[in-house]
């Protein structure tokens, strides 16, 4: 069995996507177990993802200087019976 270190395993998944064939073709080229190209794949794509939790922003810097005063409602029914009910309460 062969360790690969982060940076051989991103080269390789690079160097499969630039090339014409398919995963399990270029598996078997480089004597890769495909199963663990795919959890390699999935790990360097969960690194590269932006981190969302700084960017949430407060709901009070999303409202307009002037407020909103359009009624809205809103019914959510879910498969087990309970019906969620939202509104501006005007």
């Amino acid at each position: 069995m062969t360790r690969r270190n982060p940076q051989e395993w991103q080269q390789l998944i690079d160097a499969q996507e630039a090339s014409d064939m398919t995963i399990a073709q270029f598996c078997h080229a480089h004597n890769i177990n495909q199963s663990t190209f795919y959890l390699q794949r999935k790990k360097r794509q969960a690194l590269a993802l932006p981190q969302t939790s700084e960017q949430w922003l407060p709901i009070g810097s999303l409202s307009s200087q002037q407020p909103d005063t359009r009624q809205w409602q809103i019914e959510l029914s879910l498969p087990n019976g309970v019906v969620l009910n939202m509104s501006t309460g005007g």
